[in-house]
């Protein structure tokens, strides 16, 4: 049996937020949930799901909807203000855990 993960509360926020805005994707484009789980094999229900924010849905199943929306390019973009700030030539090859 799977491990339920707690998902915290502002992921679930985006989750929700990301599953309307496929919602209103997919309604502007006239399509039914139907069509969009053929073409993403997947369920109507499972479609249902991912427009509900649901955590539970792997996170494939999320690209696969998006990609039969025509979503797909841009989507693995992330936002990183932080991470602008430091040089690619100085990351670390890979993080270390400091003693201390």
């Amino acid at each position: 049996m799977a491990t339920a993960i707690k998902v915290p509360r502002a992921a679930r926020k985006e989750l929700m937020t990301l599953g309307e805005n496929i919602r209103v994707a997919r309604l502007r484009r006239r399509l039914t949930a139907e069509i969009i789980a053929q073409r993403a094999g997947t369920t109507r229900q499972t479609v249902a799901k991912i427009e509900q924010g649901d955590p539970s849905v792997k996170i494939g199943t999320y690209v696969a909807v998006l990609q039969a929306l025509g979503l797909i390019k841009g989507w693995g973009n992330i936002d990183d203000p932080v991470g602008d700030q430091i040089s690619l030539d100085d990351l670390p090859k890979r993080a270390r855990l400091k003693n201390g």
